[in-house]
């Protein structure tokens, strides 16, 4: 297995844990840990307010199952399509991430939650980290 491979697999399992993790909190004992999130992703512009809802159950339990499929995807790359083509599976999973990046973070300066961009850098960094092009093309040419 390479770098590459080993990097999207761990990449993948990373996505997996956190969607998750936000699929859970759509139980209400979960609800206090969702609000600390909420109160990260609108610093600085706003304080949430304490009798805000967490979203509804339904819409944490789609994000959450939107970010584990993104990490399956990530993590079927690493393991199916990397063997066949380095390159193939580094192109796929920096067109997924880069659309997935300027789409939620547009969307979240929008509402008024900048600092959910410097959350998303952590994602997209550990996505195209896993798929360096130079790692690619190394393997690919060998």
């Amino acid at each position: 297995m390479t770098q590459q491979q080993s990097a999207m697999r761990i990449s993948g399992g990373v996505l997996i844990a956190t969607g998750a993790l936000f699929a859970l909190a759509a139980f209400q004992f979960l609800h206090p840990v969702a609000y600390i999130f909420l109160q990260i992703a609108y610093w600085p512009i706003h304080d949430v307010p304490a009798e805000l809802m967490v979203p509804s159950p339904l819409l944490l339990v789609i994000t959450g199952g939107l970010t584990v499929g993104l990490g399956g995807m990530q993590w079927a790359l690493g393991t199916y399509v990397a063997p066949v083509s380095a390159v193939a599976a580094t192109k796929t999973a920096q067109i997924t991430a880069w659309s997935w990046f300027c789409v939620d973070s547009s969307g979240s300066i929008l509402v008024g939650a900048p600092f959910n961009v410097v959350l998303n850098l952590s994602f997209l960094v550990l996505i195209l980290l896993s798929c360096r092009p130079g790692t690619a093309s190394k393997h690919a040419t060998s």
